[in-house]
């Protein structure tokens, strides 16, 4: 929230200054950005709110960005039961303002774990990516899973997904992706087409708005978690980082070096057919490659 606020203000401020602080108010913090920007008139200090509102690009021209900084500080500031405030004077600035909770004195409380509860709840962080065609929510997603300290890379739609997985330029622990999706493609249909792509069962949490039956149907016949729109932040954090303890340390597994694989594998089995009886020793039934791998031999097979 606030580097969206931070950039906000430097993006209207053409000269002057930019203030980042804070006040003590009561049991809350108010962290403040002031700058000296070009200012809001009065009648548009809840628009600017508004998806794609900007007070200076008519043309829309997208070097300026989307518009959706604020729309972003706003959406956060209600999943997480915040106040945000604001005041201006056209061609004077601006300041914004967001109120926490102030934290207490002293060490922090720690629930006591069980020892058998200790591997479970330590932090797994990943490679997630976020498919999703709203680009607020897609923006949201992308700060929240930073904020936790995965890497994250986003896309709009599935074909973009399946492109960059082709040329090697992505390569997720886990997918969180919306189920309706344009071009084409769901959500489930992109994730099956990654995990072909990218040769393994890549984990996935699909999120709708879509509750009716043949959509959660499909979702559960997938073996797909999944949550409804809208979403708490602390339920997705806390479901993502379960699938992540769950599955990297068999995705790790599974990408082990090939010499490492064969110390540990037993030797594959080989079978030959064919109706040619020349061969020698060689085709014997049962018996041994030279490198020690089984061989069997089958003839007249139908």
């Amino acid at each position: 929230m606030i580097r969206n606020l931070l950039s906000n203000a430097v993006k209207y401020t053409n000269k002057g200054k930019i203030l980042l602080g804070c006040r003590r108010r009561g049991d809350k913090l108010r962290i403040e950005v002031w700058d000296t920007g070009i200012g809001v008139p009065e009648e548009q200090l809840q628009a600017i709110f508004e998806e794609f509102h900007q007070l200076d690009n008519p043309a829309r021209e997208r070097s300026k960005g989307l518009g959706l900084g604020l729309t972003i500080v706003e959406r956060l500031a209600n999943l997480l039961g915040l106040a945000v405030d604001v005041r201006s004077r056209p061609g004077k600035g601006s300041m914004f303002a967001v109120e926490v909770p102030l934290g207490r004195g002293g060490p922090p409380w720690r629930p006591r774990l069980d020892p058998s509860e200790v591997k479970e709840n330590v932090h797994q962080s990943g490679a997630i990516l976020v498919v999703e065609d709203d680009a607020p929510v897609r923006e949201m997603l992308a700060l929240l899973f930073e904020g936790e300290g995965h890497r994250t890379t986003t896309a709009e739609d599935g074909r973009k997904v399946l492109e960059l997985a082709e040329r090697g330029a992505i390569r997720p622990d886990l997918v969180v992706a919306d189920y309706n999706l344009p071009k084409g493609l769901n959500g489930l249909q992109v994730v099956a087409g990654l995990r072909e792509t990218l040769g393994h069962e890549i984990p996935a949490v699909i999120l709708t708005g879509d509750i009716s039956t043949s959509a959660l149907r499909e979702i559960a016949q997938g073996g797909h978690l999944h949550l409804n729109k809208p979403v708490k932040a602390k339920e997705l954090i806390g479901l993502i980082q379960r699938r992540l303890a769950e599955a990297l340390p068999r995705v790790q597994a599974s990408t082990q070096r090939p010499a490492e694989a064969a110390r540990k594998q037993r030797p594959p089995t080989i079978f030959v057919v064919d109706d040619d009886s020349a061969g020698g020793d060689a085709r014997s039934a049962p018996g041994r490659w030279p490198d020690g791998r089984d061989l069997y031999q089958f003839r007249g097979v139908p």
